[in-house]
């Protein structure tokens, strides 16, 4: 209903949004030059922050424009597995045989990362998201499964998404080794308010809005009860269109903000 009414063609903030339409906030830019880095020295790295700030999709940004003929990106959703089963996903993901036994499943993962950065001259790129689900056990096993030629050689790249409460529990005795051996740690920042507001505006714009649909005031009070956060960005915004819909709004103001944010 709103999109008719403000003549836009879709929902402009949908999660299914294409990688090259993304509003590049500073945050954003600043974690495409850490991945850049990493791309070319390998190793593990842990990408941190808050629920609803943007984490999967930068990293689905990031594999979007990664080079078939030099890279072989896996993704992995499911964290909450045991250490068998977590072996067995992660073979299966890098095309490894059907295997059951955890001694044969760690061979044929190492020998099937071997196999892409040596002979395929492709380097793996293995996205597990929701780290911070992951069992102490299963940092273990990441450690040992990227220990090649006596910890000597990176043949992959390994890229953990989690929530900012991992780097607790990183701190502990427990995992102290695993923690030592990640090569590069990144926390994606809440949005400011010049930000928000360019990313509103780059949102309407790319879904086809050709005046300004919010004021001023109406920017300051979405960032003020979202506090910069993208995914309660997008959920008041849409709530506020909808709004302005009904009572026939031309022009968000900063009265249906605070109207619409008693609903969510």
């Amino acid at each position: 209903m709103y999109k008719a009414y403000y003549g836009l063609k879709n929902n402009c903030f949908s999660k299914d949004i294409k990688t090259g339409d993304l509003y590049l906030h500073e945050s954003l830019k600043e974690l495409d030059s850490r991945l850049d880095y990493m791309k070319k020295h390998r190793g593990i790295m842990l990408l941190t922050g808050e629920p609803g700030t943007g984490k999967t999709t930068a990293l689905r940004k990031f594999v979007d424009n990664l080079s078939n003929e030099l890279f072989f990106p896996v993704y992995i959703p499911l964290s909450t597995v045991a250490i068998g089963d977590f072996y067995k996903q992660l073979n299966s993901k890098l095309h490894g045989p059907s295997l059951s036994t955890k001694s044969v499943l760690f061979k044929s993962i190492q020998e099937r990362i071997l196999y892409y950065a040596v002979q395929a001259n492709k380097v793996p790129v293995i996205i597990i998201d929701e780290a911070h689900l992951l069992k102490n056990d299963n940092f273990f096993e990441l450690q040992i499964i990227n220990n090649f030629n006596m910890d000597s050689f990176e043949p992959a790249l390994f890229i953990l998404i989690a929530q900012s409460h991992l780097n607790d529990r990183l701190t502990r005795s427990i995992l102290e080794s695993f923690n030592q051996r990640i090569n590069m740690k990144y926390h994606t920042a809440l949005l400011s308010y010049n930000d928000t507001k360019s990313y509103i505006e780059h949102n309407l714009k790319n879904a086809g809005a050709s005046d300004c649909i919010l004021n001023d005031n109406a920017y300051k009070t979405v960032y003020n009860l979202t506090d910069g956060n993208i995914r309660k960005i997008g959920k008041l915004v849409i709530k506020v269109l909808t709004l302005g819909t009904i009572q026939k709004k031309q022009i968000i103001t900063e009265e249906e903000v605070l109207s619409a944010s008693k609903e969510l």
